[in-house]
């Protein structure tokens, strides 16, 4: 949906947060359900999340992270024991969020609800694989089991949780095991998916430390023989996180909201307008079928070591940007000059996913009248907090690129190659790299003004504002929004840099072991979005580790060879922008040593 801004509001519109249910989903056969497991109706993002869902438009987003074991549990010989601790350790953080113990019913109507689960089957959802052979093998099987999950639907929304979890191992190497994290984004988001993997090691280091006893003991009545019995209900009930609508206000300006209406809303796809330069002609939605367009992501991954991630978030500081800013910079020098691909695109629309966890109200905070409105920890809590921005590279910006890249042939076609005369290649990549800043410090205000329409009235002119009042049924908007142009050509999802040290209150004197648990690696990874952006950058690290950028498109909607110089172009630039970054310290280095020697 469009980022609709306007000015300030002074009144919200009274709109029913409780649509009526339509005829058409009377008319539907009902299934079976036993009312008291009945939690509360979906919001606004989590329906629109399930329809995506249940129209196969999306599959499953990934969150996957490096273990390093503790040393007694390395052997080979010690792996039903591994097996038992991770097993009690992601049961403990399961029953820590409601969220990662409900179902939904009615997945395919206007009107789906969370529904209680009595238990669920750590056995089933969590599965084991060891990999034969070294480390090109492992490699090549992680990535393997990535693009097959990233594939995989989730289907069983009443019966089952909305994650699952593989775990692969080295046979050569018994030092860590990797750990994929699939994830139903009606459930969670990608904050959701770090607090996951924070608590985890949490948990594990704690069993470790004798914490918890024993480490060979159960210490956990809820869970036998791999079945974790849930909360009743009742508990569930007052637990579960509410939708951000349900505790901030999200005031809209009452003419930028009849133009939502009349322009998202009410007007037929067939009249939709098909001429506006932003949109992503160059990609068109098609609707995925096993005949003609299966469901597939292509899914390209770069990897940074640490020096690099540092001289990036160096350089983003010297210019006034942010690392989410500059992928979108990248981005956009990188995609702008494959004239046989977006030959017609003058401008382009982008994304960025911003989590909105820090503005919900304080946990227990308290309404006029004294009473609690809000039992949430957001910065902890599981659940879908995040809302969209949209960007624009308008048709001056997009224009220098292709002037700066094309002109001097240092970009042709599809192929990322200098040119061969040194002096004019310093030229353009001086002129291209202030250009990427540009557009960077454009997202950057973006999202600063985001952040300054966030007021003690709410969060002002947002897309979940739109959404929460003329949006009552996904389905049938999503119905009609595949029939339209594609309006956004890529988005970047930054999760940020995660602990690898374990999160834990140990007691005064006691020292944290030196082989235990620890997070060596993370990344994220998006499957292929049919009806959003074409193309997926997802951004993960471990603070002092190496960045992971991971870019993925649907296969048939962007050619493979356009989707691999668009991966190779960014990855390019982003080494430039470091290596600039680096040169420029060199000489800072060298003139502060001789002015102190002056």
């Amino acid at each position: 949906m469009p980022n609709y801004g306007g000015t300030m509001v002074h009144r919200q519109l009274r709109v029913d947060n409780q649509p009526a249910v339509k005829k058409e989903d009377r008319e539907r056969p009902k299934v079976s359900l036993n009312k008291s497991a009945i939690i509360r109706r979906l919001g606004a993002l989590e329906s629109y999340q399930i329809a995506l869902q249940t129209l196969d438009l999306i599959r499953s987003n990934v969150v996957s992270s490096r273990f390093v074991l503790p040393k007694r549990l390395a052997p080979t010989a010690r792996h039903h024991d591994l097996v038992n601790e991770f097993e009690r350790a992601v049961a403990r953080v399961v029953l820590a969020h409601p969220h990662m113990q409900v179902g939904i019913a009615g997945a395919k109507t206007s009107t789906p609800t969370w529904v209680r689960l009595d238990s669920i089957n750590l056995g089933k959802v969590i599965k084991w694989q060891t990999v034969k052979g070294g480390d090109d093998a492992f490699q090549k099987e992680f990535q393997q089991t990535l693009n097959r999950e990233a594939d995989t639907r989730f289907t069983k929304f009443r019966a089952e949780p909305g994650w699952r979890i593989r775990v692969l191992r080295s046979e050569a190497d018994t030092s860590f095991i990797e750990i994929l994290l699939m994830f139903n984004h009606t459930h969670l988001d990608g904050v959701s998916c770090k607090n996951f993997y924070r608590e985890l090691l949490t948990h594990l280091h704690a069993s470790d430390s004798g914490l918890h006893g024993s480490p060979q003991a159960s210490h956990n009545p809820f869970l036998i023989d791999h079945i974790l019995t849930l909360s009743p209900t009742s508990a569930l009930a007052a637990s579960l996180p509410p939708p951000p609508e349900y505790i901030l206000p999200f005031p809209v300006d009452p003419t930028a909201f009849e133009h939502f209406l009349k322009h998202e809303i009410q007007t037929p796809s067939s009249q939709y307008p098909r001429n506006v330069a932003t949109h992503a002609h160059w990609a068109p939605i098609q609707l995925t079928s096993p005949d003609t367009v299966p469901f597939r992501s292509q899914i390209r991954t770069m990897t940074f070591p640490a020096n690099i991630a540092e001289e990036l978030v160096q350089a983003c500081r010297k210019q006034g940007a942010t690392l989410t800013a500059l992928l979108h910079g990248i981005a956009l020098v990188s995609l702008a000059p494959l004239r046989e691909l977006v030959a017609k695109a003058d401008a382009f629309a982008f994304l960025t996913p911003m989590n909105i966890r820090r503005y919900l109200p304080s946990p227990y905070s308290k309404g006029r009248t004294g009473r609690v409105k809000n039992r949430l920890d957001a910065e902890t809590a599981m659940g879908n907090y995040v809302t969209i921005i949209e960007h624009v590279a308008d048709e001056e910006l997009v224009g220098r690129v292709r002037r700066s890249l094309t002109a001097s042939k240092y970009v042709s076609g599809c192929n990322f190659q200098p040119n061969p005369r040194a002096a004019e290649a310093e030229e353009v990549l001086s002129e291209v790299h202030d250009l990427i800043f540009v557009a960077a410090r454009r997202v950057r205000a973006d999202l600063a003004a985001k952040g300054e329409s966030c007021s003690p009235q709410g969060l002002e002119n947002d897309m979940i504002g739109f959404v929460s009042r003329g949006v009552s049924d996904w389905r049938r908007q999503l119905q009609e929004e595949v029939k339209r142009p594609r309006k956004s050509s890529w988005v970047v999802s930054n999760l940020g840099a995660a602990e690898g040290k374990p999160f834990h209150s140990l007691e005064e004197g006691q020292e944290e072991k030196e082989h235990g648990w620890s997070i060596t690696r993370m990344s994220m990874t998006l499957c292929a979005n049919v009806v959003a952006s074409a193309f997926g950058i997802a951004v993960a690290s471990v603070k002092g580790g190496d960045l992971v950028v991971s870019v993925s498109w649907q296969e048939g909607v962007v050619d493979e060879k356009v989707g691999d110089a668009f991966v190779v172009a960014m990855e390019k630039w982003l080494r430039l922008v470091a290596e600039r970054q680096r040169a420029d310290d060199v000489v800072w280095s060298k003139w502060k040593v001789c002015s102190d020697c002056n």
